[in-house]
């Protein structure tokens, strides 16, 4: 064996057993929002036409809102201001960030899901998109 060997195989077993990984996290902060989860909420609202687009719906008596984006660099619930139905949300890009526009949901205590406006606004606080109106769909 050489002398070197030894020393290889700590370093193989050290990073074997470090946990890292390429897949993207399944964990996202929630911030502002009551929960956050990859993926989109069953079932999906009728009238939806492009989900890639954006949009909000009621789950469980919650205001939830999807976004797509990068499923390693998902977005972050920053704010919410239920009385302009105005929500805040940013997007950490250090590192690499995948470009396969995965839907995330964040789901937000209302007071009320009977009134809720025909779109909600999303604002980022940084990137490309500072402002848009999603839908509301039921």
């Amino acid at each position: 064996m050489s002398p070197n060997r030894p020393a290889l195989i700590a370093v193989a077993v050290a990073v074997g057993m470090c946990g890292c990984t390429a897949e993207p996290s399944t964990v996202i902060p929630a911030g502002a929002a009551t929960t956050a989860y990859p993926g989109e909420p069953t079932p999906l609202p009728s009238g939806l036409v492009d989900p890639f687009a954006g949009y909000a719906t009621v789950v469980d008596g919650r205001l939830a809102i999807v976004l797509s984006g990068s499923s390693s660099c998902p977005p972050h619930a920053d704010s919410a201001d239920l009385a302009t139905m105005t929500f805040e949300f940013s997007v950490e890009t250090e590192g690499p960030c995948t470009a396969d526009l995965s839907p995330t949901t964040f789901e937000f205590y209302v007071p009320s899901t009977e009134n809720l406006p025909t779109f909600i606004t999303i604002n980022f606080t940084a990137g490309d998109t500072p402002s848009s109106q999603l839908p509301v769909l039921r």
